[in-house]
């Protein structure tokens, strides 16, 4: 269980690094080549990066999660960690690569309200999940 527990941890800081290094203008791409280049980010895959991101960032919670023996309370949590991790990198990497639009405030306003719709439902699974158990 060691050794599982070793590959996690090992595997959670790498996709906590994929996730954050793109803000800071370099990419690792593990298939093919394998090195750390510089990030090709423009217009064309800005949201790609994004979602890229927000995806390792929310892997790498569980993960922890999972290290620290603790379960979601709700089936509704991974879509809750992915929503507020694509509000943190969305802006950030609009900032970085690009200049607000129009249609990016529009998605962080639709992701805001799915993050506040996501966080009543997971409040309301995490009271009920447990109620038949006594």
């Amino acid at each position: 269980m060691r050794i599982f527990n070793t590959a996690l941890l090992l595997l959670t800081i790498l996709m906590g690094v994929m996730a954050v290094l793109p803000l800071f203008g370099m990419d690792l791409v593990l298939m093919g080549e394998g090195k750390l280049r510089s990030a090709q980010i423009n217009e064309a895959n800005l949201h790609l990066n994004m979602v890229r991101s927000a995806a390792f960032a929310s892997f790498a919670s569980f993960s922890v999660n999972y290290l620290r023996r603790r379960r979601p309370l709700s089936s509704v949590a991974p879509l809750l960690y992915f929503c507020v991790y694509a509000l943190f990198f969305a802006p950030a990497y609009v900032f970085m690569y690009s200049e607000f639009q129009l249609a990016d405030v529009a998605f962080l306003l639709i992701v805001c309200v799915i993050t506040v719709v996501l966080y009543r439902e997971n409040q309301k699974e995490a009271k009920t999940i447990f109620v038949e158990e006594w």
